[in-house]
């Protein structure tokens, strides 16, 4: 068993990586570790907790990294940045141009960008000592959008059978996610401030919690700073955008022209 695979299995904190990178002749260190052991020992998850916060994650950080990844890697043809990335397939531009045109349409707050909002302002919740009570009413008598909730799509009452509270089932991701960390025992503070936070919002306007509230959550309690929330919705998403540039190659080209006249 290597040093890294060692390393990946233990507890959070266990061991910081403070060594330097380089690259010479043979020879390739990832802070201070040898790329030979990372490739042999670790998976892609740990490298983004490795290269991100000097560490390895827990199981139960690795196992909920993932489903997160998982459940961004579909979005329909819905969103504004679907769009730019078929449009481009569709003049047959090549895939790294639909990749880019997919991030330049994730880019602001009321896309992709409200994941990093939502960081912040649990952040800010969280450094004022405010209740989550308090929080919720300081924005509503202001009449500020409170980001990581809502969505234009789900919004449908539970049926009858739902055993898991309204807020957190009505989006399908956040279902999945709330009951996977339920089942891993996860004892985060700022999920549970999302999840406080949505009951609230709930009770008082049917708005649930959304991807973003509950991603926004999960990443500042795994130790992620909210300028890296990017990262994780372009490599979630990827995989769904390198699907649609290879469908669109069968489609007439330059259809979209059509919407256009």
């Amino acid at each position: 068993m290597t040093n890294a695979t060692q390393t990946a299995a233990a507890p959070r904190g266990a061991e910081q990586f403070t060594g330097r990178s380089l690259v010479r002749d043979g020879e390739i260190l990832a802070r201070g570790v040898p790329i030979g052991e990372l490739v042999d020992g670790a998976g892609f998850i740990d490298m983004l907790f490795f290269q991100l916060q000097a560490r390895f994650p827990t199981d139960a950080e690795r196992t909920m990294m993932n489903a997160y990844l998982v459940s961004l890697c579909e979005h329909g043809v819905t969103s504004p940045s679907t769009h730019g990335a078929r449009v481009a397939a569709s003049v047959r531009a090549p895939f790294a141009a639909s990749a880019i045109s997919f991030i330049a349409g994730a880019l602001g707050p009321y896309h992709f960008g409200a994941l990093e909002r939502a960081m912040e302002e649990l952040i800010e919740l969280d450094r004022s000592g405010e209740t989550p009570e308090r929080f919720v009413e300081r924005h509503a008598a202001a009449g500020e959008r409170i980001w990581g909730y809502g969505h234009r799509f789900h919004k449908s009452e539970p049926g009858p059978d739902s055993e898991a509270p309204h807020h957190e089932c009505v989006d399908p991701r956040v279902r999945a996610l709330v009951q996977l960390a339920d089942e891993l025992g996860w004892d985060g503070r700022h999920l549970a401030s999302v999840r406080e936070i949505g009951r609230l919002l709930y009770q008082r306007k049917r708005v649930p919690i959304n991807i973003d509230g509950v991603a926004a959550g999960l990443l500042l309690d795994m130790g992620f700073d909210p300028a890296a929330a990017m990262l994780f919705v372009i490599v979630g998403r990827l995989p769904n955008i390198a699907r649609l540039h290879r469908e669109e190659q069968d489609e007439t080209p330059n259809r979209f022209t059509a919407l256009a006249t």
